[in-house]
């Protein structure tokens, strides 16, 4: 049994893109200083020791690695940034004052939404022609005033899908189906209707803290976790996920984190994907799911395939092997023959503004359902 998107009609689109415009005439560009695009306050909140971020592994201050100097590599107008002196203003985005940034400025810092077109996934949205700014307007880029810790933070993305598909919304509310009754509720959209998860694997951080280069194994897809995230509302549903992994010297890290991807599809998930599916009949079989796993004979890490639901002893449950990059000239590009097998198993694990399934949840999925 599969759940359907609605289709997105040319009049919601039109309806859709004047209100955000709008919305972006109205937002004030003095609550800038304050937005996440300003403070950067995300990165320092998922990287603090304080949180259980990968400071715990690298004992280094993020404000030592250069990640809050972050920039596009090039203005809006395509001037060159001068890293020295760079500090995030309007010039990353608009060419010129109350113009629209364009979606290819926007991809210069979202790589991972970059790298979900690179990869060929499409999404219903993108594929009806929208871009960025049809969907996230002022309010998300210049921030609405109140310094918001992560993005993930209830209230820190203005926009959601049932903000717009919704009775008497911008766009055509969900159709009656019997995945719609049973999940009405338990689960957020992007649980079914995301096609994968986008991520890199094994950042390299002597990479970043040596030679300013950011280096991983590579990119991860085809795959998506499942965990328990508290919106805006006060619900708890079931949420699309990721994970992020990092090795410093002889130390290993990963965080499991909530993740909506831009690869809607109309199609939702056949039942089958996600009940009684081959990781959780390993689950059921070991107690045990594998998130990677190091090749020996082919010197490759296998990556994560299908739905992975993260269950309650997800510390024990979830297997992950790490890499570290040998060669000795940390600023040269990356040669693929230089990633070597580290170790099995993470020093620190942190689950960041998500809970683990509950024994109920993990019991229900693993129930066989469909075909």
């Amino acid at each position: 049994m599969r759940r359907w998107l609605w289709g997105i009609g040319v009049v919601a689109l039109v309806a859709l893109s004047l209100s955000s415009a709008l919305a972006g005439l109205l937002q004030s560009p003095a609550d800038f200083p304050t937005s996440l695009h300003a403070t950067r306050q995300g990165k320092i909140t998922a990287y603090s020791a304080e949180n259980g971020g990968a400071e715990l592994i690298t004992g280094i201050p993020i404000q030592e690695v250069g990640c809050l100097k972050c920039h596009p590599g090039t203005y809006a107008d395509g001037t060159a940034v001068d890293p020295a002196g760079y500090e995030p203003g309007c010039k990353d985005c608009h060419a010129q004052a109350g113009d629209t940034p364009s979606q290819e400025q926007c991809l210069k810092c979202h790589g991972r939404q970059g790298l979900e077109i690179k990869l060929g996934y499409g999404d219903v949205h993108r594929d009806a022609g929208m871009v960025c700014t049809d969907c996230h307007g002022a309010a998300d880029a210049h921030g609405d005033g109140t310094r918001y810790a992560s993005f993930l933070d209830p209230g820190a993305v203005h926009v959601s899908c049932d903000g717009c598909h919704r009775e008497g919304g911008e766009a055509p509310a969900p159709p009656a189906s019997t995945p719609h009754s049973v999940h009405g509720g338990k689960l957020d959209c992007t649980a079914c209707h995301s096609q994968t998860t986008v991520t890199c694997f094994n950042c390299h951080f002597e990479s970043i803290a040596t030679a300013h280069v950011k280096r991983m194994y590579g990119p991860v897809h085809g795959y998506q976790l499942l965990l328990n995230r508290k919106l805006e509302n006060g619900e708890t549903r079931v949420y699309s996920g990721t994970f992020m992994a990092v090795t410093y010297r002889d130390e290993s890290f990963y965080v499991l984190a909530p993740f909506r991807s831009h690869t809607l599809q109309k199609e939702g998930r056949a039942c089958n994907e996600c009940h009684a599916n081959a990781n959780l009949q390993q689950y059921r079989e070991t107690g045990t799911m594998t998130l990677t796993r190091w090749d020996p004979e082919r010197r490759r890490v296998i990556m994560p395939q299908g739905v992975i639901p993260v269950p309650p002893d997800w510390q024990e449950a979830l297997l992950i092997d790490f890499v570290t990059y040998t060669a000795e000239d940390l600023a040269a590009p990356t040669d693929p023959e230089k990633w070597e097998f580290l170790k099995s198993g993470a020093d620190v694990m942190q689950l960041y503004y998500a809970e683990p399934l509950t024994e109920e949840q993990m019991q229900k999925l693993l129930i066989p359902m469909g075909q």
